[in-house]
């Protein structure tokens, strides 16, 4: 018996919405997987199925056509949303819903979009199947979004950036000190800057958070001949040395 309903391209336009507005207000990994993952490897392929009228001739035939379908769609989407600059969460929900959306108008409008195989008569399955299938599924998704958490806040390297260069606009007699923090917390360091071996400038205690920068713009004296700075970087809690970075100081 063939399915002759087209309930099927307005469930898929529902889904497809629904994941957009999961990534828009929700910052929920799981609940992106569980919306997500069905767009861009079924749903969507479905769609575009059904729009451009391939008949299939079995459930199992239909879902492996829409398989491939749909990631025809995400590499599509991938050089698209690569040239307008929007490879984003946002912007993949955006690009489903939108071939989605697209490809359902197209099937609802057509008068020979070839009707859904008939699905196989349901299997028996046993409560202690089902809860082992079920335990399966969960297994599997929790793994999967903890992978996805790990990786988004995985540092590699943890590191902090140092530096003594000449004032970034032009001007003479003036040199800028600045801290890069790509450390896994809060840290706190002692700047020391000299000129030419001499105590010159003292930061104390300064604070940088991970991701935050720290940077100072420093007059310096005009004297007649060229000038060396030194800049120092020092942890407060050992008083060893960090970093240690030098510059030649712009004359007039």
């Amino acid at each position: 018996m063939k399915i002759r309903s087209k309930r099927d391209l307005l469930a898929a336009c529902l889904w497809a919405g629904a994941a957009v507005a999961a990534v828009a207000v929700s910052d929920s990994v799981l609940l992106r997987t569980a919306l997500g993952a069905p767009m861009v490897f079924l749903v969507s392929g479905h769609t575009v199925l059904r729009a451009i009228g391939v008949r299939t001739t079995c459930a199992s035939q239909h879902l492996v056509y829409a398989v491939g379908a749909s990631l025809a769609a995400g590499i599509a989407g991938g050089f698209a949303l690569n040239a307008a600059g929007f490879l984003t969460p946002l912007g993949w929900a955006l690009w489903f819903w939108a071939v989605t959306a697209a490809a359902a108008l197209v099937a609802a409008v057509r008068r020979d979009t070839p009707d859904l195989p008939a699905w196989p008569a349901p299997a028996r399955v046993r409560l202690w199947q089902g809860v082992v299938l079920m335990l399966a599924v969960l297994m599997a998704t929790g793994a999967y979004a903890l992978a996805v958490r790990d990786e988004a806040v995985h540092r590699e390297f943890k590191y902090t950036e140092f530096w003594l260069l000449p004032s970034a606009g032009g001007e003479s007699r003036r040199i800028t000190v600045g801290i890069r923090s790509a450390e896994t917390q809060p840290q706190r360091f002692d700047v020391e800057i000299t000129l030419d071996g001499q105590p010159f400038a003292v930061f104390r205690s300064v604070a940088v958070a991970p991701g935050d920068t720290w940077a100072r713009e420093i007059p310096v004296p005009a004297l007649a001949t060229r000038q060396t700075a030194e800049a120092r970087l020092y942890r407060p809690q050992d008083n060893r040395l960090y970093r240690s970075v030098s510059t030649l100081v712009p004359r007039i």
